[in-house]
């Protein structure tokens, strides 16, 4: 078994912000939406993570703990939370009061942070998931420790955005 702080050491600041690592996110996000959901996305690499625009959005939330800690965070609108949760039941209509909606939406992030992490030689073994969580509404805040950095993007698929932010937590960035 590998020594988990040999792995945190050895992946650092730069190697999180990296163009492999976006890569990394950008494939796993492309995979698991055509895979699981028959969606094509596209990377909308021009748009900023701006302050919500959905009066009923949803986040979800997975944490990363044992070699790396950090998080997995999609932010989504009603619609396509709605749009992924029928696409997850094989096409059937979702009210959007269903439990499913949430279930589907912390589904998703689980895949995504796993798909994410598997990829990383060494911090697929040494890092686990918790379970998700999901928050309803809007004019929130995720606080996280600190210090930390983040990898953020945004997604297009079927007309509707997924806005994905990943973070490592208690990395020395004075060493990058």
């Amino acid at each position: 078994m590998l020594d988990s702080n040999a792995v945190l050491n050895s992946y650092r600041v730069q190697d999180f912000l990296s163009a492999e690592n976006l890569d990394r996110a950008d494939a796993t996000v492309v995979e698991i939406f055509k895979m699981m959901f028959g969606f094509e996305v596209e990377v909308d690499a021009d748009s900023t993570l701006g302050p919500s625009r959905e009066p009923n959005e949803r986040t979800a939330i997975v944490g990363f703990s044992g070699a790396m800690r950090g998080s997995c965070q999609i932010r989504i609108g009603l619609q396509a939370a709605q749009s992924i949760a029928s696409a997850m039941l094989g096409g059937a209509p979702v009210e959007e009061t269903s439990d499913s909606v949430n279930d589907a939406l912390g589904e998703l992030c689980n895949m995504l942070a796993g798909g994410w992490k598997n990829g990383i030689p060494g911090l697929s073994s040494e890092c686990a998931l918790s379970p998700p969580t999901v928050i309803s509404g809007r004019d929130y805040m995720v606080h996280v420790s600190k210090p930390s950095v983040k990898l953020t993007r945004i997604y297009c698929f079927s007309g509707h955005t997924l806005h994905l932010t990943l973070c490592c937590e208690g990395v020395d960035t004075s060493r990058d």
